[in-house]
């Protein structure tokens, strides 16, 4: 796929053989997928009342599926309330490797290695590998800037394709020493207390687990994109996750803030270079080999892009990621099992009914504006399809209100429901993007957008000069 790519990826990719995402990011795979969708599109335009009647019908219920999806969590799930100890003291602490990868950073990456810094833990038994591409100096200078413990390393890595998160994190593998790893992202703000929960949460685990931190979001009222997207993490976290932790059910890990033994990782074939989301395909592995994930009782706040475009960039990149995962994971899955029916249903259906959002967006207007229908036939449809969407954008609004309260945004009822009609219509352009994307290119990297949550208060020094990187 590449003339020159980085020797980690290439071993990677032997080891994970098949279930790596390079195999479907591949040209032929890629025509494929293409070809079959515009066949079946031509097909229920020609044959209106038997393949187009079948596809509207299954649109039509997909739509109502998402939307049933997400008034379960929020009105009939009731996950119980999860009690981490915290404790003081252990006769053994395990240690910790923690990986932050970093690409392209300037001074928001200060708090984050501040905040690492301040967890309550035995610092002997702490790593930290900072990963940073050797080109990048915008990253190196402003590391540059900070004196940190000798527990810190930074690890400089070739610039080589393919340029994902997966990469760099492996990378940092083979220097880390802990019986346990975490990832923390540019923007990770952890709780002090995050790694003795993780500590005392994986010593008492009945069998191997990973543990999961929840993730809020630190300027959820800096503007409607951010509400938007705080109300969405909340729902996520609180209610979703925590009801699929506490069934034993499995779930998508986030990018960052989860604890898993470093055995377990490598027996699961650690992170797929290939995939823009590492995190999503990581999870698959990990259920297959037996692994629990349950969700911890511990906050990591984190900021979330503010505007349209950086929104966009990084919905597009989830999107197309989680498309990609199923490409590669699912009929394996469904045909092997290590999901159980239960857990198969819920990890994968929200996906794939979400992937398939886009294709029926664009195939339903088609299909009743070209294929000949009869007036009543297409004055049913419309009335369907605008009645549902009324009746989610009245969902939305209740839901929205209600998360705001929650999160302590103030914002009228006005103001609420404006927020949640262009944000669906935003979920919309972010959707065909990721098409566009995967069909032209797959393995674009849209990096995150990340503000500052608040000023660091840390000393100047060489970061390169203390570990002699230059």
């Amino acid at each position: 796929m590449y003339s020159t790519m980085d020797a980690f990826a290439q071993t990677r990719q032997d080891i994970l053989g098949a279930q790596s995402a390079v195999y479907k990011i591949q040209w032929p795979t890629r025509l494929a997928v293409f070809t079959c969708w515009i066949v079946f599109a031509a097909a229920g335009i020609y044959f209106p009342l038997t393949v187009g009647a079948a596809l509207f019908s299954i649109g039509f219920l997909n739509y109502v599926f998402l939307l049933s999806f997400r008034i379960s969590n929020n009105f009939f799930s009731k996950p119980p309330t999860l009690h981490n100890e915290v404790p003081k003291e252990a006769r053994r602490w395990p240690t910790f490797s923690l990986l932050v990868p970093l690409k392209h950073e300037d001074e928001v990456i200060h708090a984050t290695l501040q905040a690492i810094e301040a967890l309550e833990y035995p610092k002997h038994l702490v790593q930290v590998i900072i990963v940073v591409e050797e080109t990048d100096m915008l990253t190196r200078r402003s590391l540059s800037t900070l004196t940190l413990p000798d527990y810190f390393q930074l690890l400089l890595i070739p610039e080589l394709p393919p340029y994902t998160k997966g990469r760099a994190l492996l990378h940092a593998l083979p220097i880390a020493t802990g019986q346990y790893l975490a990832v923390y992202d540019a923007e990770s703000r952890p709780e002090a207390s995050q790694l003795r929960k993780a500590a005392l949460a994986l010593v008492q685990a009945n069998g191997p687990t990973c543990f999961q931190a929840k993730i809020s979001i630190s300027n959820a009222s800096s503007s409607w994109i951010s509400r938007q997207f705080a109300g969405e993490y909340s729902e996520w976290y609180e209610r979703h996750m925590s009801a699929l932790s506490a069934q034993g059910l499995p779930f998508g890990l986030g990018g960052n803030s989860f604890f898993l033994a470093r055995a377990e990782l490598e027996k699961a074939g650690a992170w797929d270079p290939f995939n823009v989301t590492e995190d999503a395909d990581l999870s698959v592995r990990l259920v297959e080999q037996g692994v629990k994930l349950r969700l911890l009782e511990s906050i990591t706040t984190e900021s979330c892009p503010e505007t349209v475009v950086g929104w966009t960039n990084q919905r597009t990149r989830w999107n197309k990621g989680l498309f990609i995962t199923q490409l590669v994971h699912l009929r394996r899955t469904l045909l092997r099992g290590g999901f159980g029916t239960e857990g198969w249903c819920s990890f994968w259906m929200p996906m794939m009914s979400a992937a398939v959002i886009p294709f029926f967006n664009l195939y339903i207007p088609f299909y009743m504006g070209m294929s000949r229908l009869p007036y009543s036939a297409i004055l049913l449809m419309s009335v369907s399809l605008w009645l549902l969407l009324g009746f989610n954008l009245g969902c939305s609004w209740v839901i929205n209100v209600k998360t705001y309260r929650r999160l302590g945004i103030h914002r009228s009822s006005f103001g609420v429901l404006s927020d949640s009609f262009f944000y669906l219509f935003l979920h919309l352009g972010a959707g065909f993007k990721a098409y566009f994307e995967y069909f032209l290119a797959p393995m674009h990297w849209h990096k995150t957008e990340h503000v500052e949550q608040e000023k660091p208060k840390l000393q100047v020094a060489s970061l390169e000069t203390q570990f002699s990187l230059t």
